[in-house]
């Protein structure tokens, strides 16, 4: 019987806390991949939204580190942006989270300059675009229609205001398909913010560098106290819900790591004392020390790697489902890539090496006279 064979065997012979152990592992993990694909999504769905549009820089408050910063009136920045070299145009954004269905959870309300650029990238699908910069109208994202059981020609009431839904777009960021778009001043009517804006959208001419938008970034640092013009990279990384997200994910990989290992070295522990007799006879047998630690090590590895796997696709199920909650859909995109999953696996297999360890070598001193004696 091979030493891989004879570790099942043993693990086998026990199933309850074989089972119990595996089902902590799986807990573990599933927890870490579920906080992390949701916090990365998160970062990635904004990002995407930001690259989408075709925005170079974006500027905005320097305290301004929330999903939807707080508006600021854009006229005198916008107009000292406008003439910076190489700003080809330059456009304001208000976004708001409001109410737009009773039925429906709060959705994502964006208010864009009409005729800006920041239309050129979503395709209609069905209807017709805002007539001009006054309708009363809304577009609303393929995903939104769906969570709001709108279509083209129906009404929307926002804030108490009655808007007729002139048409439904796609685009390729998951937050703007979940999203209601109006024009920007319609979004400032609404709000009652007029002539204010979250995010001030900058596209560069063609001729542009890496050195005039390092330029660029200086002289809105220089010249414009209180705002800040960064990267939509950037501008996600600094984001407030962001960087709490990350902050949780990373907390509970410490967590996840740390009892994983302990349930193992527990495991492996009372499976080593239970088991003293049985590895005082190998040892009599002739068995190296050196196998009894592999022995323990493989046990101990394939308990950790079980509960690693069905951790992954628990997790995964888990990130998928909070995704397509009524709360949550439109909002997030959960990211599952390869590389990070294999390094969740690489850390099941490390709460084996590190939960093994000590019974492994303590297995491996036992004196076959003692442990044959040994009741």
């Amino acid at each position: 019987m091979n030493l891989f064979r004879f570790a099942l065997d043993n693990l086998y012979r026990r199933p309850a806390r074989s089972g119990l152990t595996v089902s902590a592992i799986s807990l573990g993990i599933a927890a870490v991949v579920a906080l992390t694909s949701i916090a990365w999504g998160f970062e990635a769905s904004w990002q995407k939204a930001n690259d989408a549009r075709g925005t170079d820089l974006i500027v905005t408050r320097i305290a301004s580190q929330n999903s939807m910063p707080s508006p600021f009136l854009a006229a005198k920045v916008q107009d000292a942006l406008a003439r910076l070299p190489h700003v080809k145009e330059v456009v304001g954004l208000l976004s708001e989270m409001l109410t737009v269905s009773e039925e429906a959870p709060p959705a994502f309300v964006f208010g864009w300059v009409y005729g800006s650029y920041l239309w050129d990238h979503l395709r209609l699908i069905d209807g017709r675009w805002p007539a001009d910069s006054d309708e009363a109208v809304v577009m609303v994202g393929s995903l939104a229609s769906e969570m709001l059981h709108k279509k083209t020609g129906d009404q929307v009431e926002i804030e108490g205001q009655v808007f007729k839904v002139a048409g439904i777009f796609e685009s390729s960021a998951v937050v703007e398909n979940g999203a209601v778009i109006m024009t920007l001043n319609r979004a400032q009517a609404l709000t009652d913010k007029p002539g204010k804006v979250n995010f001030l959208n900058i596209k560069l001419d063609a001729g542009a560098s890496e050195a005039d938008l390092a330029s660029i970034k200086e002289q809105v640092k220089k010249t414009m106290p209180g705002f800040l013009a960064i990267t939509s990279g950037e501008l996600v990384g600094n984001n407030a819900i962001v960087r709490i997200s990350k902050a949780m994910s990373n907390a509970t990989i410490l967590i996840a790591t740390l009892v994983g290992a302990l349930v193992v070295f527990n495991t492996m522990l009372m499976s080593i004392n239970e088991r003293t007799r049985e590895i005082g006879i190998l040892l009599a047998l002739g068995w190296q020390r050196a196998t009894i630690i592999k022995l323990v090590f493989t046990e101990a590895m394939l308990l950790s790697l079980l509960g690693g796997l069905l951790g992954i696709l628990l997790g995964a199920g888990l990130a998928v489902g909070l995704e397509h909650l009524e709360l949550m859909r439109g909002k997030i995109d959960a990211i599952f890539s390869i590389p990070f999953l294999f390094a969740v696996l690489g850390l099941s297999v490390l709460l084996g090496v590190f939960g093994g360890l000590y019974p492994a070598l303590k297995a491996s001193r036992l004196l076959p006279s003692a442990a044959l004696r040994h009741e």
